[in-house]
């Protein structure tokens, strides 16, 4: 009897650590599992109606900019001016050494002293019978030969100087005292920077042409002012492209907003057109792979344990959020938490 109880407590005794053994295994297994998942974040996708900006880059200018030059060709006598300096309208800039146009001047002014002399002879004679009409008629033609030649020589004499022709500032100066110009050969850059009307020139490719309307706002940044952006508008958009670039001229005007600017100021430009189209939002740190517009993101399937990898098309990033144009329409919520760390065949768990 007592060989029976023994041998029924024996068993007992090994039926329970066979089962204690168990029950520590199924936890180890289950830890085993846990770890080899990864810890993710899922964030809902964000939609709406939205201005796709347009991108683009030029340097700043004045609405008048002006090339002056003088009329004749001649020696620079004086220079009154100098780079950067702040001109107004009417203001003598330089001028040519005149002693060469006045003595053209003084010899128009005698011949024509003389054919008026010769006319009115020519007139009395023609009374006294001792000359014929046609005599009279060739000396009325010198005459006025003779006074059309002044006129010229005393129009050049007046355009042997440059003066300014609007308000503003000498951006270059391309002549010195002393060199011989010819005639229309640009002398002086001046602009209307005194009237504050300062505007970035611009080319769009064709795509974005179609979309940008005059009246758009735009946004400015330059290198001299990184923490700054200046407000403009789109002023001008031409229907021709540039025969060499391809693109189609733009000007955006600035508003300085009391900052100094100068023209040949290097500037990006994004133009927020009025036509808005529908993007999806996602968080920049769910992108995966991305090369130019195209990338990918990691969504969690049904069983709330695997993930797939989706290809979407970017439109455009900024700050922290990336603007999606395809790829996720059927998408409510995407990984960005642990989103590099996925594959395809990759287990996950959803952390809040």
């Amino acid at each position: 009897m007592s060989y029976k109880l023994h041998s029924a407590l024996l068993a007992f005794a090994v039926g329970f650590l066979l089962t204690a053994c168990e029950k520590k295994e199924q936890p180890a297994q289950q830890q085993s599992i846990d770890e080899s998942a990864v810890a993710v974040k899922l964030t809902p996708v964000q939609v709406g109606e939205y201005s796709l900006p347009i991108a683009s880059s030029g340097l700043i200018a004045t609405e008048n900019e002006s090339r002056l030059s003088f009329k004749i060709a001649g020696i620079v006598s004086k220079i009154y001016v100098k780079e950067g300096q702040s001109v107004t309208k009417g203001q003598l800039l330089a001028s040519l050494d005149l002693t060469e146009i006045n003595a053209q001047v003084s010899q128009a002014k005698n011949n024509l002293d003389k054919t008026k002399r010769d006319l009115e002879r020519g007139q009395r004679l023609l009374k006294d019978s001792a000359a014929t009409v046609e005599q009279l008629q060739n000396l009325q033609t010198a005459f006025q030969v003779a006074d059309e030649a002044y006129r010229i020589a005393t129009f050049n004499q007046q355009y042997a100087t440059i003066r300014a022709n609007q308000s503003g500032k000498v951006i270059r100066k391309l002549i010195n005292e002393g060199e011989l110009v010819s005639p229309g050969a640009p002398a002086l850059i001046i602009n209307a920077a005194a009237q504050n009307s300062w505007l970035v020139k611009i080319g769009l490719p064709d795509v974005d042409w179609v979309r940008v309307k005059l009246g758009d706002r735009v946004k400015v940044t330059t290198d001299a002012y990184p923490n700054f952006t200046f407000d403009g508008i789109v002023t001008t958009i031409n229907e021709g492209a540039d025969a060499v670039s391809g693109l189609y001229q733009a000007e955006v005007k600035v508003n300085p907003s009391n900052k100094k600017l100068a023209s040949g100021l290097f500037a990006k430009v994004q133009i927020i057109p009025a036509e808005k189209t529908k993007l999806w939002i996602v968080p920049i740190e769910a992108l995966v792979e991305g090369a130019g517009k195209q990338a990918y993101i990691f969504v969690v399937n049904a069983d709330q344990k695997t993930v797939r990898k989706v290809a979407v098309t970017i439109a455009y990033l900024e700050g922290t959020q990336a603007y999606l144009l395809s790829g996720v329409e059927e998408v409510r919520e995407v990984i960005t938490a642990g989103s590099a760390f996925l594959t395809e065949n990759s287990t996950i768990t959803i952390t809040k």
